[in-house]
């Protein structure tokens, strides 16, 4: 199987860090899986500052060895695929804990079945006996079901390192991660950009070398990504539920409604409105640009509700928006100033009123320059979604 023009169907990438001892394995049993498939493929080896022998054996067994001083597992993940030119890429560890022999299953799966993201799965045949106790039980089995919570996916085992998926795909869900959440983001932006996904049954097979994941780290750092990619939790709920909060005190206190033993609510019941407000209003904003950012990667291509803001958003509505909040805000600081100044700056009469100014004038200075933000990330939305 093969391309033509001189291009090979499948690329090989595995990220290599001091695995001399599983290295060479791993290459010879691809090498004869390609042969005994007729598959047209090339072995990409991306060091990422090995100081064992790991780099001459790829070399001496025919593999492209590239090179990537930043170090980091999504680093070298990023300069392997960066540098493999086949048209269907294929991840996989150098520690040989992954069966290459089933490359072929996953080709087929592209190539024939027409999926477009297609990864391994260590618990749906019982193929997880060499993972950790802590890994097996607890960590992977939680990650994996906060994912699919969070995004509406059902991957089964999110941190599995063998993957395949066509070159078109991968330039569409764009991951970035240096360390090892870079599996997580692949699996959050497969799900994401609606990539037709299949998990197939492997075994892993024990690790050959020093293992190089940190459990907490890699774990909160996974988690956090999750976290920073569903912002409809993260950000706009509990900033709607804070600005709404921080709104309905404002007009309370400034109505007259609220009492406390017998007097009406004023100054320190303001403040906590503005708090809340603003930091409502501040949280909002972070998820509006999350989304933004989301939908200018055609992730969220489907999303009714913010294409229809962005047909109706336009920079100067914004700028207009957060200047009239200034203005009104700075009108109303004035009154109270002029009033505080002919009081012989005696204790402000209406505190509440300079409180609700104040958050007038926050929140329309962050909404003129969230229009800006909003206004370059909308442009760089591309128009082609086919």
């Amino acid at each position: 199987m093969g391309v033509g023009n001189g291009r090979p169907l499948v690329s090989v990438v595995m990220p290599c860090l001091n695995e001399e001892a599983a290295i060479g394995p791993c290459i010879e049993k691809i090498h004869r899986t390609f042969a005994a498939a007729s598959i047209d493929g090339e072995i990409v080896v991306c060091d990422n500052g090995s100081t064992d022998a790991s780099v001459a054996i790829a070399e001496r067994l025919g593999a492209r060895v590239v090179h990537q001083p930043l170090r980091g597992y999504g680093n070298a993940y990023l300069k392997g695929f960066e540098s493999a030119s086949g048209r269907y890429l294929v991840m996989g560890d150098a520690d040989d804990t992954y069966d290459f022999t089933m490359i072929p299953q996953f080709v087929q799966a592209l190539d024939e079945e027409q999926f477009e993201f297609v990864t391994g799965s260590r618990y749906l045949g019982g193929g997880d006996a060499n993972i950790t106790a802590l890994h097996r039980w607890f960590g992977n089995p939680a990650l994996t079901r906060i994912l699919n919570l969070l995004f509406g996916t059902r991957y089964t085992d999110v941190y599995c390192g063998f993957r395949a998926f066509p070159r078109t795909a991968y330039d569409e869900i764009r991951p970035v991660s240096p360390g090892m959440e870079f599996n997580l983001e692949l699996a959050i932006n497969a799900g994401l950009a609606g990539l037709r996904t299949k998990e197939i049954p492997i075994v892993l097979a024990p690790r050959k070398g020093e293992s190089k994941l940190r459990t907490f780290r890699d774990g909160w750092r996974s988690l956090r990504m999750m976290l920073l990619y569903s912002p409809n939790q993260l950000f706009l709920a509990p900033g709607a539920l804070l600005l709404g909060l921080g709104l309905i005190i404002h007009v309370a206190v400034l109505l007259g409604l609220v009492h406390f033993g017998g007097r009406p609510a004023s100054g320190v019941t303001a403040v906590f409105a503005t708090i809340f407000s603003v930091i409502g209003f501040e949280i909002l904003s972070l998820g509006l640009h999350t989304k933004t950012y989301s939908w200018s990667r055609r992730f969220d291509r489907d999303n009714r509700a913010l294409a229809s803001f962005y047909r109706h958003f336009k920079l100067e509505t914004g700028l207009l928006l957060g200047a009239g909040l200034m203005a009104a805000g700075a009108v109303i600081l004035a009154i109270n100033l002029v009033e505080w100044l002919r009081s012989a700056l005696l204790p402000p009469a209406h505190p509440e009123w300079i409180s609700f100014a104040a958050t007038l004038v926050i929140i329309g200075a962050s909404t003129l320059f969230s229009s800006l933000f909003i206004s370059a990330m909308s442009m760089s939305r591309p128009r082609d979604d086919s």
